[in-house]
């Protein structure tokens, strides 16, 4: 694996950077928070707003709006966000907005799971073979995108290591907005169970946070030449809530494994193409190696990058 230059690191806890809405409940979401806080809200009836896509949604598990605001809600009250007053991780009506769209969640991992069951979800074992020996530098690079928003929060040192070498971005929340909408609902789905998680007494520490697809990125971490930090050990589950919890981390986990290796498998990049890829020097260019192109003919004008996209 070879080396690149890297930028300066970071904070792994360092609050999130606004990502780009993928829809009205996300925009709303984004809007009410960037606005003064003690004022009429600029967006009325929130919830209300979200009620009504969440009925309309096709599907929760795949709403890259649902799954976003969501996303956005957990780091609010978590590490924070750019530009954001804290006093708003404590606003009644963003809890409410959250609580609702966890409901919607937790209801819809309990509908796959009821209907297909966890077993045969063996995705994310598969991503990480694949990680681990046949991977090319330019899928270790997306995988490493993914891996940084799988672990948002909670980005270990190891993985920060990496995307330096990588020569990519260590911003907290830099590249949401590439990732697929499956890698958002995993590290919800991660969130919500461990917020939800019942405890052994009232004066036992919050459960850890499980990181969706660690093995996938110890095995990524290892390619790059960093000692991967030993996977804590899966507590045994002797309750139907853990049992849920686990499985529906496996199903969410399986989804977002399963879309990365198919779009590798049928040459595709398993990210979203937007400004962010755009600008990236390190992706840009392992969006077109993923797919074959020849990023040389690109450079001298001799392939067009954007009729590439619309041809997708």
């Amino acid at each position: 694996m070879t080396t690149r230059t890297a930028p300066a690191a970071r904070s792994t806890r360092e609050p999130m950077a606004i990502p780009t809405p993928r829809g009205p409940v996300s925009a709303a979401v984004v809007a009410v928070v960037t606005g003064p806080i003690g004022l009429p809200p600029i967006v009325s009836s929130l919830d209300a707003q979200v009620d009504r896509a969440i009925i309309n949604s096709r599907d929760v598990l795949l709403d890259d709006d649902l799954q976003l605001a969501l996303f956005f809600l957990h780091a609010l009250a978590d590490t924070g966000v750019v530009g954001v007053d804290s006093r708003w991780a404590g606003d009644a009506i963003l809890a409410t907005v959250r609580s609702m769209l966890e409901s919607a969640l937790d209801e819809a991992l309990r509908d796959q799971l009821t209907r297909r069951g966890a077993a045969g979800l063996t995705g994310a074992e598969r991503l990480e073979a694949f990680l681990a020996e046949e991977a090319s530098e330019a899928e270790l690079d997306e995988f490493l995108a993914i891996a940084a928003v799988s672990s948002q929060g909670v980005m270990v040192p190891a993985l920060v290591a990496a995307l330096e070498r990588a020569g990519l971005d260590c911003t907290s929340g830099h590249y949401i907005d590439a990732v697929d909408v499956r890698v958002l609902t995993a590290r919800t789905t991660a969130t919500m169970y461990a917020a939800t998680a019942p405890r052994r007494s009232k004066s036992a520490p919050a459960p850890t946070e499980v990181v969706p697809l660690s093995a996938c990125i110890a095995a990524a971490e290892r390619r790059f030449g960093v000692a991967a930090a030993d996977q804590a050990p899966v507590p045994s589950v002797r309750t139907e809530a853990r049992k849920l919890a686990r499985d529906a981390r496996k199903y969410a986990e399986h989804a977002a494994a399963d879309h990365t290796l198919d779009a590798w498998m049928h040459a595709e990049s398993a990210l979203r193409h937007c400004d962010v890829i755009e600008h990236d020097r390190v992706l840009s260019a392992a969006a077109l190696a993923v797919r074959d192109v020849d990023v040389e003919q690109v450079e001298v004008g001799q392939v067009d990058v954007g009729q590439l996209e619309h041809a997708r």
